[in-house]
Parts: C-alpha cells; structure tokens; sequence
C-alpha cells in the first residue's frame, strides 16, 4: 500500500518537475498531464498549465507588437530619408552638414528597426532542423562579404574543407555568419584580416570568425549577447545583431561565444551539434 501512494503522488510530480524545467527551457508549448494523481496534484498541475498558457500568450503578443510595429516604420523611414536627400540639393553648403548628420540618424534608426524585425522573426520562427554542410555555408558567405572586406582594405580568408556536417535550420547559419561576418569587418582596421573557420572537433563542429581590430574588454564580451547593447563603440550600432546570433544559435542546440584573439582583436566561437 505504501509503495502504490507513493507511486500515485510521486508519478505525477516528478512529471510536472519536468514539465517545469522544459518550459524554463523556453518550451511555452509544454503542458503537465492534469488528469492523474491526487486532487491536490492534479489542480497544482491544472494550475501550472493555466500560467503557461497565459505566458505563451503574452510572449506571442509581445513579439507579434515588435514584429507589426518594426514592419510598420521601415515605409516612413524611407520616406523620411528620400525626402532629405532631395531637400540637400536646396540647402546652402553650410547646411548640408546637419543634413548629412540628419541621413545618419535616419540610417541607425533604419538598422534599429531592421534588428528588431529579424530578432522577432527569429524569436517566433519554427525551427526545423537538418543536416548542413558548415564548411560549404562559411564559404559562400565568405564569398559573398569578399567585395566588402576589398572596400575597406581588409583581407577575409576562409579555413573551410568541404564535407563539415552540422544539423542546423534552413538560413540560420548564414544569418549567424553574416552578422559575424559584418562585426568583423566593422572592427577590422584597413591592412588587417578577418578570418573565417569551420572545423570538426570532438564536441561536434566549431566554427569561427575573428578580427584583428582593437579587440573587446572582458566586460563588453561578457554582455555582448545582451539586447541593445553597444558597449565602448565608436560607431552606433542597433545592439541587436549578436542577441539574434545566440538565439538562432542556441535554437538550433549549440553555443556562442567571444573570446580575445590571440594575434590582437576578437574571435566568435559558434558550436554546433554533429548530425
């Protein structure tokens, strides 16, 4: 008798224990079982599952509101911007410098909003994961930043062999690569490198994108990944493109990181898992 309560009250909590820890894990989709054990249990657990969905619901609401007013204010951003750009053909010379300052504002709010939207659809994407080359992806993305990094005198070398499998979602590698990619160069003075890497190791695959700009301190790549932070900057940036990084990162089961390049600058460790 004693071992059939303890099943019947045990059972049931332990269930609900893990149901806890997967939603803490952001898994707002996750409900207890409500229909075994005492009373008590089962309303603790009819309780637990009320609270997750009035907490599904508000996150949903919460993204879908960045997601409809990002969207919104990309079409009066442009205008704004096509019609300072007309009035500089009018202004006096003395002028055109506030109106140059005034296109720089209209630009950083411009990637403000486009941050928001791409971490909003991040945030509510459904990620269906599949087995992707790593090496292949760091390539043709490097590919495509080459005539940037050319611009602005920065050498991008690629350390890539064909044939690094990962499980990744569809797009969301290249998005990780492109923001590192453009963080890199960002820092990266004019005769330096960016290097990218993608490798296996025996924890699955890494891959890497490093810079020998001036490097960041301990406390920046502490909170790097935070939302809307810019650290000691020179440059404005939205503060939102390494918080996207980690979320397609670690929606997909691997980690990111940044670390002090050895050669001066900053290198991202990104790992994922092996198929």
């Amino acid at each position: 008798v004693g071992w059939w309560l303890t099943r019947w009250v045990g059972t049931p909590l332990l269930d609900l224990r893990g149901s806890a820890r997967r939603v803490a894990a952001g898994d707002l989709a996750e409900r207890a079982d409500a229909g075994s054990g005492p009373p008590e249990v089962r309303e603790l657990a009819g309780a637990f599952n009320d609270m997750v969905t009035r907490l599904q619901q508000t996150v949903g609401a919460q993204e879908q509101f960045v997601a409809d007013a990002s969207h919104q204010l990309r079409s009066p951003l442009t205008g704004l911007r096509l019609r300072i750009e007309n009035m500089q053909y009018d202004l006096p010379a003395a002028a055109r410098d506030e109106a140059d300052a005034a296109l720089a504002e209209v630009d950083r709010l411009s990637r403000l909003v486009n941050g928001l939207l791409a971490l909003a659809r991040a945030d509510r994407a459904t990620h269906t994961r599949a087995p992707r080359d790593a090496a292949a992806v760091a390539l043709e993305r490097a590919d495509a930043w080459r005539p940037v990094a050319e611009e602005q005198g920065v050498a991008l070398d690629v350390d890539a062999r064909p044939g690094v499998a990962t499980v990744a979602s569809d797009g969301a590698l290249e998005q990780v690569l492109d923001n590192l990619l453009a963080n890199a160069l960002e820092a990266a003075p004019p005769g330096t490198r960016v290097a990218v890497r993608a490798a296996r190791d025996d924890a699955g695959v890494r891959v890497e994108v490093s810079d020998e700009g001036r490097g960041m301190s301990p406390d920046d790549r502490a909170h790097a990944f935070d939302r809307f932070w810019t650290g000691r900057r020179e440059q404005g940036g939205s503060g939102l493109g390494l918080a996207i990084v980690r979320r397609l990162v670690e929606a997909d089961g691997g980690t990111v990181r940044l670390a002090a390049n050895p050669g001066g600058g900053t290198v991202a460790v990104v790992r994922l898992p092996a198929p």
